[in-house]
């Protein structure tokens, strides 16, 4: 379904379409879209390593749960921080997950950081991953790169589409829904509209005396009917309530219905420059409650095998300040997810001491001072750009990472765990 045939369909219905569904270009994309689902998650603020995958129970400098004494939990193969729903989390997903630890980001500014990050490169004019994803196996649907939160500039592939919010959602897809339980016309009476407004068409489309801007006109009307077909598709998967994380849910949806190939989200609060325990009470299980509705709404859908889901943030944070909150620090962590992988359940890269940058062995995934690289957002992407099958080969989004620097982050037999630093 392209996007100006929803437009056809919409001004033969009368409705008028809200201006982030205006944004996917034409393209060759026809159908429905059943491939993999792509799901990029900003933990905007600055995510704090020591509460997230990088633990560090033995030094009261940095946590107050190590000054308390605390030990770090552990689920597989994965050490967590003592904080917010993590255990339920880590415990539940342990499997699913790929912990990439002492990432740096070369920089402590926050829009710096959430660009390098989501484009893999400090520089301007990158695409971000969800948009060469989308650019990849989305052109041509209506929204290919659903954008809420995070880094959302395009460079030039594909522009992104807002989420919408329930009610624009809903205007869209269910044009004669005044309401969730009330519809403006009956819904017999519109549908007899329309097979008889389709009939007449087929009748004029036959006719030999039309004008050709006429005829044009008709065989527009006629050739919207995928169009029709899969709006009524997308309103039939949209229930009468969303759930309470109604962005994650709309984008869902809209992937259940093969109109979008990736969602970028995010979620904040993790900028804590004082009481990072108190901030981080309420952003930790925002986040990891977040995680585990994608991945439990996804399977109800029937969508979780297609889910790969990134989590990344903008840099990491410093030992406690003098406020018991924690500055910005360039190096940082990261997750990939993804239902049963056989690289799950592992830990690759670490940080030093007080989370110093550490080099890693690209080949064993070791700590090697010698002979290491120090893992940036750009080994990532590269690796991500391979594994997603979206490499590209226009020069102008050249990565410029080396053979030498390419990470097998992918590998299952590589691993760098927890070495004791």
């Amino acid at each position: 379904m392209q996007r100006r045939e929803l437009l056809k369909l919409a001004s033969a219905c009368g409705v008028v379409i809200p201006s982030w569904a205006l944004l996917a270009p034409a393209s060759a994309q026809t159908g429905s879209y059943t491939g993999r689902i792509l799901v990029n998650i900003h933990a905007s603020g600055g995510l704090d390593q020591s509460s997230w995958t990088d633990p560090r129970e033995t030094d009261a400098t940095l946590n107050t749960y190590a000054a308390a004494g605390t030990p770090a939990g552990v689920a597989g193969n994965i050490r967590y921080a003592p904080m917010g729903n993590n255990k339920a989390f880590f415990d539940a997903h342990f499997g699913q997950i790929l912990a990439i630890n002492g990432v740096h980001s070369e920089t402590n500014s926050h829009d710096v950081g959430t660009r390098a990050h989501a484009t893999g490169r400090l520089d301007t004019g990158y695409p971000t991953l969800s948009e060469l994803f989308a650019y990849t196996y989305g052109r041509g649907m209506p929204m290919p790169w659903l954008n809420r939160g995070g880094f959302g500039t395009s460079a030039g592939l594909v522009p992104p589409t807002p989420v919408p919010e329930a009610n624009a959602w809903r205007g869209m897809t269910q044009p004669n829904a005044a309401s969730a339980s009330n519809d403006f016309m009956k819904q017999a009476d519109l549908t007899r509209t329309q097979v008889a407004r389709a009939e007449r068409m087929k009748a004029l489309q036959v006719r030999g005396d039309l004008l050709p801007r006429s005829k044009v006109a008709v065989e527009e009307f006629l050739g919207a009917a995928d169009s029709r077909a899969l709006l009524q598709r997308v309103a039939q998967l949209t229930p009468a309530t969303f759930d309470a994380f109604t962005q994650a849910h709309i984008a869902l949806i809209a992937a259940q219905a093969g109109i979008t190939s990736t969602v970028q989200l995010a979620s904040g609060g993790f900028d804590a420059h004082s009481d990072i325990d108190a901030s981080y009470a309420s952003a930790l299980p925002r986040l990891t409650d977040l995680l585990d509705y994608l991945w439990q709404k996804s399977a109800a859908l029937g969508l979780s095998a297609r889910l790969f889901v990134r989590v990344y943030s903008e840099f990491g944070r410093t030992a406690l300040n003098t406020g018991n909150g924690k500055d910005h620090w360039e190096v940082g962590s990261q997750i990939l997810m993804e239902a049963n992988p056989t690289w799950g359940n592992r830990a690759f890269g670490a940080s030093g001491p007080k989370h110093t940058q550490q080099k890693i062995n690209v080949t064993s995934g070791a700590v090697d001072p010698a002979a290491g690289i120090v893992i940036k957002p750009r080994h990532i992407h590269a690796a991500l750009r391979r594994y997603l099958n979206i490499e590209t080969t226009d020069p102008r989004f050249d990565l410029k990472v080396p053979a030498n620097e390419m990470f097998d982050f992918f590998n299952p037999a590589v691993s760098t765990g927890y070495p004791n630093l």
